[in-house]
């Protein structure tokens, strides 16, 4: 459409059900599928278009790997590697050692029982004696038990090192929504905490879980951080290279610095470094304890090292000075791969390094305190923005904003995600702008497809096709109600329709008049007329309007001209037929008039009213009396612009009118090459002399008229109105209304 909508009920049940919806889902927060669903792809997609970051540095990731499998053999190897692993870090001066590794029972040692059974027997065969090199042999017996021990050996290099961190388990969680949505998982007959044995938990220097759940995709986005008093491996793992206490609640996890123990034989205690606050590290969970991972890209990033390289001394010291060294598998094979939003699959090893880096950084992503405030805002933005939009503008252009919109809300949550790390709602806000964008443009198109309608209903038995195509394009064009506007009027009337309706049958009378009339009727529609009405065997049209038109005057002129051409052509017709033949009269008028929708909301006519409408009707009457086809007052005259041939006929007033009318005869158009109609000046200079009271020499103008138009009506009725002036002028009353003479001639009839 060419004008903008207009506010309709409909418009505010349809945004009030969207607001209803949308803000319900986000204000209480339901895991409904596919609103989660999308909210993950989104996700998935910031990170995309974001594209790869690197990560701090102060992660290494050591594998087992492909060099570590050849070097110490297959999958599970003997704790013993892990304690020469923690010595060799511990001598490059590695800070923290993470283990993304469970041992929650005892190593199998198939060597030990062979030592001791063999150690058994030399006791009861009586070999165990004093002498030397009997008590050498048992002295290295005695070494190769204890060198046997790979758990003890674990457990006194955790011991040494100081700076072991081991993985615990929930056993028992059938899906993440046991664990990751819940307040809580307190060790149950159900679920219980797998922890490593006695000896290796006293040991290490910290505990965390490894747990890790995917989302309802199946992708890995989230991780509990805190569960009751268990930290998770990365912040266990990081609190340790930070030297600071953990505290939970409120939504938030707090890393705070803190002061060894004053007794070195104690361990360090929970004791808050005065103005702490400034210096300690605000983790923000989604209030049950989740952390959304900021994945640095499809290569995670991390520095990797081979555990068989570390220990063999061939790693440079610069890698792992300093630095936190989590410890996982990288072989294929061994399992713990998991999809995220960047890959589909990753050793769950460098999840871990992810979630440690993120909070060594403070890099996690951030989710605003008040999330279900801003839903609601951004929702209700998104939705009434289009409202405005479409009460301001066309429907294409509130389209075009609606969109704009919509695309600068997912550019801004962008912006904020890759400047930030901030998670700003973004499906659900923009799902309920587009929505909305979507049903006001549908409901506009439905609105529009009812108006074309009802414009083609309520103007197709008045207008032309061609004529409604424009409306329905440009309705602004069509004011319902009435305007006042210049246009032009056409009557057109059947001389003697009463004799000839006695002559014929009532159904041959209906289908001539049905034919004459949807004759004239093509030729008006043709000619861009629209019809009025018909009055019995008259027609009523009108130029200019509904759509403006500046040349109604001509077109008028030249469809009435064209509705004798068509009648002759049907004459000659009928003539064959023995039909009675049909004869024509018209009045036109041009002026100001009162076009519209007239009369109830039930029924109505586009219709004009007003004295110019008359005026026509007038004219048309006085075609009988002057025996032409075709009469136009001076004012339709004025605009024809010397493109037709016209006469003036007389000056007269019409019943119901005090203002003298100069009445013209239009005769054709005019073209290259017509005769000169000589005769018409004849009758032009008998008028000037009838109107200087020159009677006589008019007569003589007018016979000049009958001697090249034997029949014309004119002249022969000025002749006979001089001769009666000259014999009996008191007779002419239509002449003598006023004391002066004006030569207007006065009907008191139609």
């Amino acid at each position: 459409m060419g004008v903008r909508s207009k506010l309709r009920t409909s418009h505010l049940v349809i945004v009030g059900g969207i607001l209803a919806l949308f803000l319900a889902a986000g204000w209480f927060d339901q895991p409904r599928p596919v609103v989660a669903f999308l909210e993950q792809k989104g996700l998935d997609l910031r990170f995309r278009l974001r594209g790869e970051r690197p990560p701090t540095g102060q992660v290494v990731v050591a594998g087992i790997e492909t060099r570590g499998i050849e070097a110490y053999g297959r999958w599970p190897w003997p704790r013993s590697v892990f304690a020469q692993l923690l010595v060799r870090l511990k001598d490059y001066g590695a800070q923290t050692v993470v283990f993304d590794l469970l041992f929650p029972e005892p190593e199998e040692n198939r060597t030990r029982p062979v030592l001791e059974s063999l150690q058994q027997s030399f006791v009861q065969l009586g070999l165990k004696n004093q002498d030397f090199p009997n008590q050498i042999f048992h002295d290295e017996m005695d070494q190769l038990l204890a060198e046997s021990d790979n758990d003890a050996l674990f457990s006194e290099a955790l011991a040494w090192s100081g700076n072991g961190i081991l993985g615990t388990a929930f056993e028992g969680i059938r899906d993440d929504r046991d664990f990751s949505a819940s307040r809580s998982l307190v060790p149950t007959k159900k679920t219980r905490l797998l922890e490593p044995v006695p000896d290796l938990k006293n040991a290490a220097r910290g505990l965390g879980f490894v747990n890790i759940f995917p989302d309802s995709d199946g992708t890995i986005r989230r991780v509990r951080l805190v569960n009751k008093d268990h930290l998770c491996l990365a912040l266990a793992g990081a609190a340790h290279y930070l030297d600071t206490v953990v505290r939970a609640g409120d939504g938030r996890v707090v890393l705070t610095p803190r002061l060894p123990s004053a007794d070195p034989d104690l361990p360090d205690q929970g004791i808050l470094v005065p103005d702490a606050a400034r210096s300690e590290r605000r983790l923000a969970t989604d209030g049950h304890g989740n952390v959304r991972l900021n994945f640095y890209g499809l290569d995670p990033g991390f520095d990797r090292v081979s555990i068989a390289d570390i220990i063999d001394g061939a790693i440079s010291p610069d890698r792992l000075a300093g630095k936190v060294v989590i410890v996982g598998a990288m072989a294929t094979g061994i399992g713990d791969i998991w999809p995220t939003p960047l890959t589909s699959e990753i050793p769950g090893v460098f999840i871990q390094a992810t979630l440690l880096d993120n909070i060594l950084e403070n890099r996690l992503l951030q989710t605003l305190p008040h999330m279900r405030w801003v839903k609601t805002g951004s929702i209700l933005v998104l939705v009434l923005l289009p409202l405005g939009f479409m009460m301001l503008f066309t429907p294409m252009a509130s389209l075009a904003a609606g969109v704009v919109l919509m695309g600068t809300y997912a550019a801004g949550v962008q912006y904020l995600f890759q400047t930030r790390d901030l998670v700003w709602p973004l499906m659900l806000p923009l799902g309920a702008g587009l929505t909305t964008v979507a049903a006001l443009l549908i409901t506009n198109f439905a609105a529009e497809i009812r108006q074309h309608r009802w414009v083609k209903t309520s103007f197709s038995r008045y207008l032309s096709p061609a004529v409604i195509d424009i409306l329905i394009r440009h309705p602004d064009q069509l004011t319902l109600g009435g305007e006042e506007k210049e246009l032009t009027v056409l009557m057109a009337d059947i001389r003697n329709f009463t004799t000839l309706s006695e002559s014929l049958s009532p159904s041959g009378l209906i289908e001539l008049l049905n034919r004459y009339l949807g004759t004239l009727t093509d030729v008006i529609l043709e000619n861009g007329g629209t019809l009025d009405k018909y009055m019995g065997d008259a027609i009523m049209a009108f130029f200019g309007a509904p759509l403006d038109d500046t040349r109604h005057p001509q077109k008028a002129c030249l469809t009435a001209i064209r509705m004798f051409e068509r009648l002759e052509q049907l004459q000659a017709e009928w003539e064959r037929q023995w039909v009675p033949i049909l004869s024509l009269g018209m009045g036109l008028s041009t002026g100001q008039m009162v076009v519209g929708n007239l009369g109830s909301r039930r029924r109505f006519d586009y219709s004009v009213i007003g004295d110019n409408v008359n005026l026509a009707s007038r004219l048309e009457g006085l075609c009988k009396i002057y025996g032409v086809k075709i009469i136009i007052p001076e004012q339709t005259r004025m605009h024809l612009d010397g493109a037709f041939v016209c006469r003036e006929l007389d000056r007269v007033r019409v019943k119901g009118r005090q203002a003298p009318v100069t009445i013209y005869e239009l005769i054709g158009q005019k073209k290259m090459g017509d005769p000169v109609f000589t005769w018409i000046s004849h009758f032009e200079n008998g008028l000037a002399c009838y109107r200087n009271q020159d009677f006589g020499t008019a007569i003589r103008h007018f016979e000049d008229v009958l001697g090249a138009k034997p029949k014309d009506r004119p002249a022969r009725l000025f002749i006979t109105r001089c001769r009666t002036l000259i014999q009996a002028p008191e007779t002419c009353s239509p002449l003598i209304e006023t004391d002066e003479w004006d030569g207007v001639w006065t009907f008191t009839e139609k």
